[in-house]
């Protein structure tokens, strides 16, 4: 018995060789066949655009903050985006808010902080009223440099950029009237600089509210119209011309421009 299994051990081993070659050599095959149709099927991977590098800020003409605000020094503006509340049609205690702000009383609501914005005017050369005011609807009128706000948009009719004046898109219920165009005053807001926090706490930023309609002396910018201490007597104004319309509850966004209020010109006295 031992001598036939002998006799039958080079046979079985000549058959299990070959048989391990071919499974071998068939899955090398089949790879090799695989990799070489990839090779002639694959496309080349697209060479990576170089992207421009962005403006250094030292060559830059502003001075760039966060959530969308810059102030130009030479040009003596400032730029902030907003977005605009178009839904909103109850009366206004203010005209533009910051995240926390009062929205649902503002014609603008903006991500850029009330601090950010008090240096920016303050780098186009405004400065804030040495005299502060307190509380809101106060009587006597807010104190500082006279700034005027435009918009920037997108004229909903032509497509064309414009620019008009704020208060063109506002309107005054006591007046029935369109509010006076005045600018509004640089008051400041209040700012106490904590050594422990190493930071200063702002007040306007503490509340959310930028720019005040009813007069608030806790805000940067406010309202010295002679019935500014009247609350609930703006509101928008939805039928100004080409004003961007909210569309499937989307915001339009605009941009909002703070320039030092036009000194009048003098008129040259005649001989």
């Amino acid at each position: 018995m031992k001598l036939r299994i002998l006799a039958w051990l080079p046979l079985f081993l000549t058959v299990a060789a070959a048989g391990v070659y071919g499974v071998v050599h068939a899955f090398t095959g089949e790879t090799e066949a695989i990799q070489a149709g990839n090779e002639d099927t694959a496309e080349p991977e697209p060479e990576a655009e170089a992207q421009p590098d962005p403006p250094k800020q030292k060559d830059a003409d502003y001075v760039a903050f966060e959530g969308g605000l810059r102030a130009y020094p030479a040009k003596r503006v400032v730029e902030m985006d907003a977005w605009l509340l178009g839904s909103q049609t109850r009366p206004l205690e203010y005209l533009l808010v910051s995240p926390g702000g009062n929205t649902h009383e503002s014609l603008f609501a903006s991500a850029g902080s009330g601090l950010h914005l008090k240096r920016a005017l303050e780098i186009v050369g405004l400065a804030e009223g040495k005299e502060k005011r307190s509380g809101r609807g106060y009587l006597d009128k807010p104190v500082g440099d006279r700034v005027k706000i435009s918009v920037r948009f997108f004229h909903s009719k032509t497509g064309k950029e414009t620019v008009v004046p704020v208060e063109d898109w506002l309107w005054d219920h006591q007046n029935n009237a369109h509010p006076d165009k005045v600018g509004f005053i640089f008051t400041g807001s209040f700012e106490q600089f904590r050594a422990e926090l190493n930071r200063s706490l702002f007040e306007a930023d503490m509340k959310g509210n930028l720019i005040a309609m009813w007069r608030d002396s806790a805000c940067v910018l406010d309202n010295d119209r002679d019935d500014g201490y009247v609350p609930d007597i703006y509101s928008p104004y939805p039928e100004a011309d080409g004003i961007p319309q909210t569309v499937r509850g989307v915001t339009p966004q605009v941009t909002l421009l703070f320039e030092p209020w036009p000194e009048e010109k003098k008129e040259e006295k005649k001989d």
